[in-house]
C-alpha cells in the first residue's frame, strides 16, 4: 500500500485541477494508497509514524525538492520505499532522478524502477541533494589534508545528488553521483561584478568519504537542502546505498 503526503503548500486552491487529475491518473494505473494531506494540525513526522504502524511500504512526497528531502531525513533510517511527485517541472531532483511533473510521474511510479541511493549525513541530520557554505573562513579537513578557500567570494557545495557545475551547456553530464558511495566537496572561485553578483570563474571537486569543516572565524553558516541551517564546525560523510528510491529510466545517473 502506498502512502501519497502532500505537502501543505497544496492546500491553495489553485492546484485543486492538479491534484485531481494526478489522483485520476493514479486511480487508472492501480496505484491508489492513502492520501494525507499535511497541514498546521498533521505533522509530517507523525503522518510517517502512524503509516508505518499501519504497515505501509512505499511513501511517496507530493510537493517539492524540500518537501522530498524533509522526507527523506525521516525515514532514512526505515525500512521503506521513497517515490516522489514534484508538482513543478522546475524539480531540480525530479530532473536528476528522472522524473517528470504532477501526473506524468505516475507512470514513473507505475514501473518501480527501485535504486539503493547514497545519502549524505552531517552530524546527524541526513540530505539527499546537497549542502552550501558560502563563508570563505573555513577550512576543510580530508584526513590528512587541509583546504581553505583563497577568496572572498567562493563558494563551497558538498554534493549527493547535485550538479557539480553551473555551466548549462555541461551540467546535465556532471553531476553528484548518488550511487558511486561517494560525496563531492565542489569549491568554486567567483568574481564580484559591478552590480555585486557573483560570477563563478574557477571551480575544484574533491570526492570524499568523509569530511570535517571548521572555521578560522566565527561559526559558518551551512544550508542543507536548501532549506534547514547548521554551523561550523561539522562532520559529513556519506551513507552509502542507505535508501531505496522509485527512479525513472531517464534519470540522468
Amino acid at each position: 500500500m502506498y502512502l501519497y503526503i502532500y505537502d501543505s503548500f497544496l492546500n491553495n486552491k489553485k492546484y485543486f485541477n492538479t491534484l485531481n487529475k494526478l489522483e485520476n491518473r493514479l486511480a487508472d494505473l492501480e496505484i491508489k494508497g492513502k492520501i494525507c494531506r499535511l497541514s498546521i494540525l498533521k505533522n509530517m513526522k507523525e503522518v510517517i509514524e502512524e503509516g508505518i504502524e499501519q504497515g505501509i511500504k512505499t511513501i511517496v512526497a507530493v510537493g517539492d525538492d524540500q518537501t522530498f528531502s524533509k522526507i527523506v531525513n525521516i525515514v532514512a533510517d526505515l525500512d521503506i520505499t521513497l517515490g516522489y511527485i514534484p508538482i513543478s517541472d522546475k524539480s531540480k531532483v525530479g530532473q536528476i532522478l528522472g522524473i517528470p511533473p504532477a501526473d506524468q510521474a505516475c507512470e514513473v511510479l507505475a514501473q518501480r524502477l527501485v535504486k539503493k541511493l547514497d545519502l549524505g549525513k552531517i552530524n546527524k541530520q541526513y540530505f539527499i541533494d546537497s549542502v552550501t557554505i558560502t563563508n570563505s573562513d573555513v577550512v576543510l579537513e580530508f584526513g590528512k589534508y587541509k583546504i581553505s578557500p583563497i577568496t572572498k567570494n567562493s563558494l563551497i557545495s558538498i554534493c549527493n545528488l547535485g550538479f557539480l557545475t553551473s555551466n548549462q551547456s555541461i551540467y546535465k553530464s556532471n553531476i553528484s553521483n548518488p550511487t558511486d558511495g561517494l560525496l563531492e566537496a565542489v569549491v568554486a572561485v567567483g568574481k564580484s561584478s559591478v552590480f555585486k553578483k557573483i560570477k563563478t570563474i574557477n571551480q575544484s571537486i574533491f570526492p570524499f568519504k568523509k569530511i570535517k569543516i571548521g572555521s578560522d572565524g566565527e561559526p559558518a553558516t551551512i544550508i542543507i537542502d536548501q532549506q534547514a541551517v547548521s554551523k561550523t564546525p561539522v562532520e559529513i560523510k556519506v551513507a552509502p546505498n542507505k535508501l531505496n528510491v522509485i527512479v525513472g529510466s531517464n534519470r540522468l545517473f
